[in-house]
């Protein structure tokens, strides 16, 4: 694509002052950049950064793979601090309506129309004026502060603009292929391009965000998302994640991640220490490399806190939002951590819904 498009700015809906939207602009412009090129011929900047993975023992390839370091880290700081900066909005815009309704009230009370109802209530005769002529004018103007103040839906210009560089979607599963045919099974054209990046360079991704009671503050997710998994032994899940950009002719292998070694059931590892961090033990796991039974049961109580279709598998929806983000809205959303009291009662992770 030519280096020449504009970087979009974020959707115009909300208000026009809105203080984040300068961020929001600040992130697209990145991830524009990763998707583009300055010449037609040319693929994409972040094919021709993730090349530089052959080379990882140069100098050169040692400091693009540390900016790439820097730039992950920073947009996981950034996920966490939208999502942590939302929750005191929420608060502040309870606080906030709580002035509007104060407002009315006191406006209301203070209106010559009020006070004559009153006088005309004890058999006095209605006041010319109202007794406090200038309390509405008072009260606008505070509303008028209250209004500067950002609201939580303000926060979704950065929300969306996050989720386009760090959202993944996988291909659809089927079923009568299992086993084959799903070696990549990433769609590269709707995956966040740092997400790609951390695949194709098979780096850690900072996750935050575990809520109160979390036994740990972070966690270095690598490759949970790079294939697509079901309940099955790791002999039966793919042995490789590929990714591949272009078309024939011009294909190119841009990460080639293997799971037959050391890395056997790393992504399983990563989703159930997310799980866990998030106070979802139960069932227990005997191997948190497999996708068990168990570890079904715990992707179901999760969906069911999450408000998720209850499968138990590891879609789409379920992935992103273990990651805290919002597969259908395309923005962040903190994913929640376990309560009993938040089951339907008989609820059994073990059994498929009826």
């Amino acid at each position: 694509m030519p280096d020449n498009t504009p970087v979009p700015a974020p959707a115009a809906d909300g208000r026009a002052d809105n203080p984040f939207r300068a961020v929001a602009i600040l992130l697209d412009g990145v991830r524009v950049a990763l998707e583009n090129s300055k010449r037609q011929d040319q693929a994409p900047r972040w094919v021709r950064v993730v090349r530089v993975r052959e080379f990882r023992d140069d100098a050169i390839a040692k400091g693009v793979m540390k900016a790439l370091d820097v730039l992950t880290l920073a947009v996981a700081y950034l996920q966490r601090f939208t999502l942590d900066a939302n929750d005191l909005l929420i608060q502040g815009d309870a606080a906030k309506a709580l002035v509007e309704v104060s407002a009315e009230f006191i406006k209301t009370a203070t209106s010559k129309e009020f006070i004559n109802s009153l006088e005309l209530a004890v058999g006095q005769d209605p006041s010319p004026d109202s007794p406090i002529p200038d309390v509405a004018n008072i009260i606008d103007k505070i509303v008028q502060i209250a209004d500067k103040v950002p609201e939580p839906d303000d926060l979704k210009v950065i929300g969306a603009s996050l989720y386009k560089l760090l959202g993944i979607e996988q291909a659809p599963l089927d079923e009568a292929k299992l086993g084959t045919a799903t070696e990549s099974h990433v769609v590269l054209a709707h995956t966040g391009t740092l997400r790609l990046l951390q695949f194709g360079f098979d780096q850690n991704f900072k996750l935050q965000n575990f809520g109160k009671g979390a036994s740990v503050s972070s966690l270095d997710i690598n490759r949970l998302g790079a294939r697509r998994l079901w309940e099955a032994g790791a002999d039966k899940l793919p042995l490789k994640s590929v990714g591949k950009f272009g078309e024939a002719p011009d294909v190119e292998t841009v990460w080639e991640l293997d799971f037959s070694t050391d890395k056997a059931g790393s992504d399983v590892q990563d989703a159930n220490a997310i799980l866990e961090a998030l106070g979802y033990v139960t069932p227990n796991v005997a191997d948190r490399k497999v996708f068990s039974a168990e570890f079904t049961g715990r992707l179901r109580t999760f969906q069911q806190i999450n408000e998720l279709p209850v499968t138990g598998k590891l879609d789409n929806a379920t992935l992103n939002r273990l990651l805290h983000l919002d597969y259908d809205a395309k923005n962040l959303k903190r994913a929640k951590r376990f309560k009993a009291d938040a089951l339907p009662k008989g609820f059994d992770p073990l059994k498929a819904p009826a």
